[in-house]
């Protein structure tokens, strides 16, 4: 299980190729979120959003990154699973807790080149993570800790908003 940074290369048929593996590491005394907390303690304390554009300029301070995604990369029994990492948002105190946001993607080859089909649906996974180490505890471990509510995961789509047809028929039903 890891992450990775891919360069991003969309081929003629709908596909993205995935190159130039960089990986990225999120905890430890040098882990991206650690970084960002140390530097920016007064965003952090409050509730914060990390875009991927935020966590490559975090990641490789002296380049500039275009095309590039991150993903969450993990082997299971049926191959490589990657999930598109689309934000992470947190609070940071004593210890910095976090959601990752993920679109799920289909991996169609892993075999001589990684090369995906971009997220089919609206739908985004979010995990709950957490760091022992924050605004309030600069000096902690950064190591990965147990979730402070434990929720797991949650499948999230965005609510369709119903047509002013279906609004008028959902007004007209009578309340029982």
């Amino acid at each position: 299980m890891s992450f990775k940074s891919y360069a991003l290369h969309p081929q003629p048929d709908q596909t993205i190729a995935l190159v130039d593996p960089q990986p990225l590491v999120f905890s430890g005394i040098q882990g991206l979120i650690a970084r960002f907390v140390r530097s920016e303690p007064a965003r952090a304390g409050e509730p914060w959003r990390l875009c991927p554009g935020e966590l490559h300029a975090l990641a490789f301070p002296d380049t500039l990154i275009r095309d590039r995604a991150i993903f969450f990369e993990q082997v299971v029994e049926t191959g490589l699973e990657l999930q598109w990492l689309q934000s992470v948002q947190g609070v940071s105190g004593s210890r910095t807790e976090m959601m990752f946001s993920f679109s799920p993607v289909t991996v169609v080859r892993s075999a001589a080149s990684l090369v995906i089909l971009p997220p089919t649906s609206d739908r985004i996974y979010t995990e709950g993570l957490e760091l022992e180490g924050g605004v309030l505890a600069p000096k902690g471990s950064w190591h990965w800790g147990r979730p402070h509510l434990a929720l797991g995961g949650v499948v999230l789509q965005p609510a369709a908003v119903p047509s002013r047809k279906q609004q008028a028929e959902m007004a007209a039903q009578p309340v029982a």
